[in-house]
């Protein structure tokens, strides 16, 4: 069975069980939870089962364009959310809007809408369905949507600039990128049209600021995936209907070239920053790109998802992973091969027996965790040193307790702390690399970390990867201070594997292979602990600290750690 009957199938079968199952309007409390709480995820879920839904039935109206039952069950859902209160998510809502007083109301004589991700998507999916659609779909339903889509998005962002046309993130392409589209398939008048693409154009060159000449994503691969994504769904609406090519800028070619850069092997990703441990790349999506760039890599086809709906119910990545697909491609294992981001200070080594990935940067990047010399090591379908990745957002993920969560604090990465002080947040505390020297066998990197910590220490981090048939990680870092500390730790935060301990090793024991963790016990005295946290799916998740601390402190302090995976 091919990838796309595997898609068409499961979209049948869902669309199948979501017409049986009984949809609850979001009641009040559920939508005050995020302003009495900071608790986000009741609300979100009724919200994104909705977008689900519609989503869902508006792909098989696409698979089977003659059925009218979809017609009935696709009419229905958009009736819905054009009855939505609001369209944004109130985790982003500015109170002064949906929320504004009868006063404020009686002065300006109209309802106010604030223009999110997701209520600009909504947009998006709307106008395009219905654009699609439009000899099959109820003609008032038509106009419905029009109406809606203007006083909630075309005249909001008419009357205001919002924060996000200068983002140098997610948020601008996203924003940006559906309104653009949702006025190319809305808007015949084209002196109002060429008004919005004018502003969204401007907000897309902000949107690549945000990234590094090399192309390389810090938010995370997924953030990759959705804003380069909109980016690219609005280019090409756009190269259609005007004479401007976005895909021109060298840079969109590098940032193309980033998902292959990106993966440790099959589904395993190095999930730096705000990332899940495995992520699927987008086919139709790669087809779409490897068809503007040819030097982006086509992976398999088994390694795609065949669950083309997100989570989020998105629609436009979803449609496009049918349009794009293009099934006389064929793909092929990940390139095994070294790839050094300079400006993103991102390495990766992808070999046959084992990957290694390592970053340097600073600690305000984007989704930033306070992670500068974090690495990842994965040996034969087992991560063995990790990270954590993202957690579960909600409001104060995204406050001045950001660092409360151990994902994103220094202390949930394999990273030292110094007389008990872990790096801190701030662009301030940054790391960079010094040397990388690449050879057939053996990568040396060295890593100068000594701004990473408030502390008065010089410190080196060297990590040497010795890629042969039984891959050896070696990492010294070597502390210089004007006196002894009172306490050094090395951290690392590995896999939630049985573990034994021997004299001088410490042995993780995978399904295929071991990994050894060698060290000097007359310096160092180790420690392990099961912890947990709770990941971006709400689920509880296991992982094992392991620390070192050090026994002879001194004001120069070498410590030299060895895995091997055998």
């Amino acid at each position: 069975m091919t990838w796309r009957n595997r898609v068409i199938e499961k979209l049948r079968a869902d669309a199948a069980q979501l017409e049986q199952e009984k949809v609850t309007e979001i009641d009040f409390r559920t939508y005050r939870e995020f302003m009495t709480n900071g608790e986000r995820e009741a609300y979100e879920q009724q919200y994104f089962y909705r977008r689900k839904r519609v989503t869902t039935f508006g792909l098989m109206l696409y698979v089977c364009p003659h059925d009218m039952h979809y017609v009935s069950l696709l009419e229905n859902e958009i009736w819905q959310i054009c009855n939505e209160f609001t369209w944004c998510l109130p985790a982003h809502l500015d109170p002064d809007r949906e929320e504004q007083s009868y006063t404020m109301y009686l002065q300006t004589n109209h309802l106010a809408y604030t223009v999110d991700l997701f209520a600009a998507e909504t947009a998006f999916m709307l106008a395009e369905m219905v654009t699609m659609y439009k000899e099959r779909l109820d003609p008032f339903l038509i106009d419905k949507v029009a109406i809606e889509v203007d006083r909630r998005v075309f005249t909001p962002f008419k009357q205001q600039t919002f924060h996000w046309e200068r983002a140098a993130h997610n948020w601008a392409s996203v924003c940006g990128g559906s309104i653009g589209a949702a006025a190319i398939y809305l808007i015949a008048d084209e002196e109002e049209r060429n008004s919005i693409l004018t502003r969204v154009n401007e907000t897309m060159k902000y949107y690549l600021s945000g990234f590094q000449e090399d192309g390389g994503c810090t938010e995370g691969y997924l953030y990759w995936q959705y804003g380069f994504g909109f980016f690219c769904y609005y280019a090409d609406l756009l190269k259609k209907v005007e004479p401007v090519n976005l895909f021109h800028d060298p840079k969109v070619k590098q940032i193309a070239l980033f998902q292959e850069k990106i993966f440790l092997s099959d589904n395993h990703i190095v999930n730096f920053s705000d990332a899940p441990p495995h992520a699927a790349p987008m086919i139709g999506f790669t087809h779409y790109l490897h068809q503007q760039f040819p030097e982006v890599h086509l992976p398999n086809k088994y390694l795609a998802r065949t669950e083309i709906v997100d989570h989020c119910g998105r629609w436009a990545p979803a449609i496009r992973e049918l349009q794009w697909y293009d099934d006389r491609l064929q793909g092929s294992d990940w390139p095994k091969q070294n790839y050094y981001l300079k400006e993103s200070a991102i390495f990766l080594s992808r070999k046959k027996e084992g990957s290694f990935a390592v970053k340097a940067g600073h600690n305000e990047e984007p989704h930033n965790h306070n992670d500068v010399g974090q690495f990842i090591l994965y040996g034969k379908n087992q991560v063995f040193l990790r990270d954590l990745g993202a957690g579960q957002y909600n409001k104060d993920y995204f406050n001045h307790n950001r660092y409360q969560f151990i994902c994103n604090s220094a202390e949930g990465h394999s990273v030292p702390v110094i007389d008990g002080t872990c790096q801190q947040a701030g662009k301030e505390y940054r790391g960079h690399f010094v040397e990388v020297e690449q050879k057939y066998d053996i990568d040396r990197l060295l890593m100068d970390m000594s701004q990473a910590y408030p502390a008065d220490v010089r410190l080196l981090r060297e990590l040497k990867w010795m890629h042969t048939d039984q891959p050896v990680l070696q990492v010294m870092d070597t502390f210089q201070f004007n006196q002894a500390p009172d306490s050094l730790v090395e951290s690392f935060v590995v896999a939630d594997l049985p573990y034994k301990c021997k004299e001088d090793m410490i042995v993780l024991m995978g399904e295929e292979v071991n990994l050894e963790i060698l060290y000097d016990r007359e310096s160092w005295e180790p420690a392990i602990e099961r912890k947990d946290f709770i990941n971006h799916s709400g689920e509880k998740e296991y992982f094992l600290h392991i620390v070192f601390n050090c026994n002879l402190l001194q004001p120069m302090i070498q410590a030299d750690i060895t895995f091997r995976i055998n």
